[in-house]
């Protein structure tokens, strides 16, 4: 929230002037979008001209009857009022859009901007060239947001996509299994197998570790630290236990320091999540994914149809060469 610090029992407390610390819950700026991230500039930092003209007169005639407040050219009308109070309301849902203070509120902070702004025009600080890059970039902004929201307004994944999705893709879906694992090492592949049938004829893992096992967790019966699948100490050793159920012994086989026995003490996880657990978030990436083919489609038949001049030395100078494919540019 940036024009308004506070809302409680229907007041609302202004903490700084809406053309200070922004306007866009007033509605005067691009409208938020949930789904997007909003980039930011540094302040324009601008000099107020040295001398002020006069003050133009007053607009002549009375105030317009649908007319809350005039100020100069400006007016705020009581449709204008009505959208952005609604505006706000959207914004803060316990913004109380039916109080009288809180509406007088936003009407007060309303009119110390267009003040300011008068004021800031009068001056012909409106006219500096920080000012007017300022609004042609926010100019742009608009434009680009408003040309993607129509280009998308009607691309939106089904739950029929998502589930496709969700049934072609169940692997993507399971849950990652963490491994709790011992170990025997030993320097050669004969002692290895021999160690392998005193398992197999009933030896117990864990006393065969503390006794034969040269690894560092030796005597403590070649335990390692649990670990998820794929993050096995080495390659090898997830090949040989990924076939294994609870209590199985691996076969010898080698390793980094010689050749290696594991037995798999538990292991957990390794469901596979159910659709209803993510169809909401499938429904809203396939979506994403589809606006986004939309617009990079558009984009290159824009390309194919303004066919941008490129100057590829000067780009190659002053932007360099990608490390890789830019699979956004249209060109």
């Amino acid at each position: 929230m940036r024009a308004f610090g506070h809302i409680r029992n229907g007041n609302i407390f202004v903490l700084g002037l809406v053309f200070l610390t922004g306007c866009d819950l007033l509605g005067i700026g691009p409208k938020k979008d949930n789904n997007a991230q909003t980039q930011t500039t540094a302040p324009v930092q601008v000099q107020a001209p040295q001398s002020t003209p006069e003050m133009p007169n007053p607009v002549p005639g009375p105030i317009p009857s649908n007319a809350l407040v005039r100020i100069g050219n400006w007016t705020l009308t009581q449709e204008d009022f009505t959208n952005r109070i609604n505006l706000l309301k959207q914004q803060l849902p316990d913004f109380k859009d039916t109080d009288a203070n809180s509406k007088n509120a936003v009407l007060g902070e309303l009119v110390r901007q267009q003040l300011l702004v008068q004021e800031a025009e009068d001056s012909g600080i409106a006219n500096t060239p920080e000012i007017k890059d300022a609004v042609e970039d926010f100019k742009k902004t608009l434009l680009v947001q408003e040309m993607a929201s129509r280009l998308t307004k009607n691309v939106i994944a089904t739950e029929d996509d998502a589930r496709n999705y969700y049934e072609a893709n169940l692997e993507k879906f399971k849950e990652p299994v963490t491994w709790d694992v011992s170990q025997i090492v030993v320097p050669d592949e004969a002692t290895a197998k021999n160690i392998l049938v005193q398992i197999l004829q009933g030896g117990d893992f864990a006393s065969l570790a503390q006794t034969q096992s040269k690894a560092a967790n030796g005597p403590q019966g070649g335990k390692l630290d649990p670990f998820v699948s794929g993050k096995a100490p080495f390659d090898a050793m997830q090949t040989a236990i990924d076939g294994l159920d609870v209590g199985g012994v691996s076969g010898v086989f080698k390793g980094p320091e010689g050749s290696y026995i594991v037995k798999v003490n538990s292991k957990k996880g390794g469901d596979t999540k159910s659709f209803a657990d993510v169809k909401k978030d499938l429904i809203y990436g396939l979506t994403m994914q589809k606006q986004q083919e939309v617009l990079l489609s558009h984009l290159k038949d824009l390309a194919d149809k303004y066919k941008p001049e490129r100057n590829d030395a000067l780009i190659k100078q002053v932007v360099g060469e990608p490390t890789e494919t830019n699979t956004t540019n249209p060109q």
